[in-house]
């Protein structure tokens, strides 16, 4: 099948990689930057001939079954409209997945009346490092997931944090239902230009069941990213630059003991998992799109973008609580790329 690439920077060329792997041929590629498309010719061997100055020029030519929709959030919804006009099929989308959650609704009608996938590009339930945690985490010795504590260095809500949004909801198999947020009290420029603002800080999620996610990016960070999984009967650290696994959980006389009980004999072990990778688990998700396995759906990036809009309202509160749901502002936008 052929496929086009819109957005041509360091996550497009990426993306070029993970389609050919997964069998695409690909038919076309547009960035507003000359500078990206050149990179990209030399990196991913991209012929001169492939390279479009108008992207609606090179899905109208071209007319490709898949487009990769790579660029910032600003223009994700312009972009995926046009590409299931010009008869895509299938449509994998960069996070986060728009700039306003009526952009969210309308990219997935306009998917769903055409008959098209939409897939938003989360990959967590492809990587190792959130496979094997759930597996872990859903059986008798750990007894079921109930906190994920984050600590990260600032790389912003939107940036990265809204990937750890759709980790949770698919861990925990629930989506959140009230956030709260505290925003940092200064900004950090955003690498992708001045336009774009993205807020650092400190998270906190719940489930209906009482999961609880929490988050913390504060500007002041610099490096690492340390995930606490909190079970009933143990826990679980994951370090996830370094690639590395804590797990220790009570001994089976002991799980029904109260939680209360928390210095009971356990076991522990300790292991190595594979380190943060992003062109493997794009390239898993679209052989789960194409074999009709799961994949992160845009109803799943909506949920994320919900989830970054209370967050953004809390913060902008000094952290209130944001309920989720029909109360949210669906048509304001937000500057994060």
């Amino acid at each position: 099948m052929e496929l086009c690439v819109i957005g041509a920077g360091r996550m497009g060329r990426r993306h070029i990689f993970a389609a050919r792997k997964a069998g695409f041929s690909l038919a076309g590629i547009f960035d507003s930057s000359p500078e990206a498309l050149l990179a990209t010719m030399n990196e991913c061997k991209v012929e001169e001939s492939l390279v479009f100055a108008d992207a609606q020029m090179m899905l109208d030519t071209v007319a490709p079954d898949a487009v990769v929709v790579s660029t910032t959030a600003p223009s994700h919804c312009e972009y995926v409209l046009a590409s299931v006009a010009a008869g895509a099929r299938y449509i994998l989308c960069e996070k986060p997945m728009a700039s306003s959650l009526e952009e969210c609704d309308r990219m997935i009608a306009a998917c769903r009346a055409a008959g098209a996938k939409l897939a938003i590009n989360h990959q967590m339930r492809f990587m190792e490092q959130y496979t094997d945690i759930k597996a872990l985490t859903e059986t008798p010795e750990f007894g079921g997931l109930r906190s994920m504590v984050v600590t990260a260095s600032n790389f912003g809500l939107a940036m990265n944090g809204c990937h750890y949004f759709e980790a949770f909801r698919y861990l925990t198999n629930e989506e959140v239902t009230e956030i709260s947020c505290w925003f940092d009290p200064n900004t950090v420029p955003n690498p992708r230009g001045p336009q774009y603002v993205d807020r650092s800080g400190q998270l906190r999620g719940i489930t209906a069941s009482g999961g609880r996610l929490i988050i913390e990016l504060g500007a002041d960070l610099g490096h690492g990213i340390e995930v606490i999984y909190g079970c009933r009967n143990g826990q679980i650290l994951v370090d996830e630059l370094a690639g590395f696994v804590r797990g220790i959980h009570r001994l089976p006389e002991y799980r029904d003991l109260p939680t209360t009980r928390y210095g009971m004999p356990a076991n522990e072990f300790q292991r190595k998992i594979a380190q943060a990778d992003v062109t493997k688990p794009t390239e898993d998700l679209w052989r789960a799109m194409l074999s009709g396995d799961l994949y992160p759906t845009g109803e799943n990036g909506r949920h994320a973008i919900a989830v970054l809009v209370a967050a953004n309202l809390s913060g902008e509160s000094g952290g209130r609580t944001v309920a989720l749901g029909n109360g949210l502002p669906i048509e304001r936008k937000f500057m994060w790329a």
